[in-house]
């Protein structure tokens, strides 16, 4: 990260719309029993300034 390396596609969307409603309904009681974490995140960037 910050070395300009492109990071998309953020989510392997194709994956995700062949999900069940049970496989969903795992995946977030999954993410909701992790703890929170404090994350810094940077202000936006707009594409142009990334060259």
């Amino acid at each position: 990260m910050g070395a300009g390396r492109p990071i998309l596609p953020p989510m392997p969307l194709p994956y995700y719309r062949n999900l069940t409603d049970d496989d969903l309904k795992a995946l977030f009681a999954y993410l909701k029993s992790l703890p929170a974490i404090k994350n810094a995140v940077p202000a936006p960037v707009a594409a142009a300034d990334l060259k």
